[in-house]
């Protein structure tokens, strides 16, 4: 069963190291567009990211307390 939720960022936790220039060029296209196109893919035991990291990290940039995740 598909989970996709809004989850408070200081749940979730981070594993990789972060492309400046990706993370700049995602938080410009978030800002332009106003949303993110994909959630965050999220493992619900662990809370751990599996895919997103530079869409979590331009969202908290953004000033964003959430994030939309799919919970797998």
């Amino acid at each position: 069963m598909k989970q996709i939720k809004i989850i408070k960022n200081n749940l979730l936790r981070e594993h990789e190291r972060l492309i400046k220039p990706h993370l700049k060029r995602l938080y410009n296209q978030i800002k332009k567009d106003g949303y993110v196109n994909n959630p965050i893919i999220v493992d619900k035991n662990t809370m751990i990211i599996l895919d997103g990291h530079h869409r979590f990290n331009a969202l908290k940039l953004l000033g964003m307390s959430s994030s939309p995740v799919y919970l797998c």
